[in-house]
């Protein structure tokens, strides 16, 4: 099997971000997918300051994003730290843009795609809201996965439904942690797909949840607007997750300072 070479990676607390931008993603899907249906499935993770807290206190999620075939910086955080640490290439890659870069860049060659998650319907709209910006998009399957988990009988079912299908990249919106633990534990099982978790994209596309202005965005503002708009359910996460990220950061900083300035040991 022909190996197929990725951007190199820079840490965040410890956790993986590959050193990337959306022409880096676009090129790097289309070099595994071009490995054929014999490839083994991979995934993709996008990252933001949320995401990488949890990875830095779970170790399964740790683990997840690690064996990843890209860690995309979706948080505009993220791409800064990539910056200041002088990784070459890296910009902001957010997940709600992904998909649509993607399907765009695929229609020529007849990227078939599966939509997974979401409420009840989502991936429906999603499918459809797509294929009409996209006149000529694939589309391989849809489903809305229960909100429990699967029995092994379903498990097995959805897999063989998703072999079947001839897709090639599976769009999987189940939110952080489920779906990055999700795409880890299914992948290995699915050959000649990539999954991609793009979370809250599923409902930002089918305009269910609005998106930040492009002006917030730009100054790493989304979760201000995610806050504004949700407060009672994302109060608690942002006043956990914000000092904490910047806790984790600042470490980082001093531990790489006190590397830095060390004096050479004696031989």
């Amino acid at each position: 099997m022909e190996r197929v070479q990725t951007p190199g990676r820079y840490s965040v607390a410890g956790v993986e971000v590959s050193a990337i931008d959306m022409t880096g993603l676009v090129r790097a899907m289309r070099a595994r997918i071009d490995l054929g249906a014999a490839a083994p499935g991979t995934f993709v993770v996008f990252r933001d300051a949320h995401g990488v807290v949890r990875a830095h206190e779970d170790h399964q999620l740790r683990a997840a994003h690690e064996a990843a075939y890209l860690i995309c910086p979706d948080g505009r955080p993220l791409y800064w730290l990539g910056r200041l640490r002088g990784a070459v290439g890296v910009r902001q890659v957010p997940g709600i843009e992904s998909v649509e870069a993607v399907c765009r860049a695929g229609l020529s060659e007849g990227w078939r795609h599966y939509f997974l998650g979401g409420g009840e319907g989502v991936a429906q709209k999603l499918a459809a809201t797509l294929r009409d910006r996209l006149p000529g998009l694939e589309i391989a399957g849809i489903e809305t996965p229960p909100f429990r988990a699967m029995t092994a009988d379903e498990t097995f079912e959805m897999r063989v439904r998703i072999r079947q299908s001839g897709a090639q990249v599976l769009w999987i919106g189940l939110g952080t942690p489920k779906q990055e633990l999700f795409m880890a534990e299914h992948a290995p099982h699915l050959p000649g797909t990539v999954a991609m978790g793009v979370g809250a994209a599923f409902d930002v596309l089918t305009g269910r949840i609005a998106r930040a202005p492009r002006w917030m965005s730009r100054f790493g503002l989304e979760w201000l607007y995610r806050l504004m708009r949700e407060p009672r359910r994302l109060a608690w996460r942002y006043a956990r997750t914000i000092p904490r990220f910047t806790i984790l950061v600042l470490r980082d900083a001093l531990q790489a300072k006190s590397w830095n300035t060390a004096e050479p040991a004696q031989k």
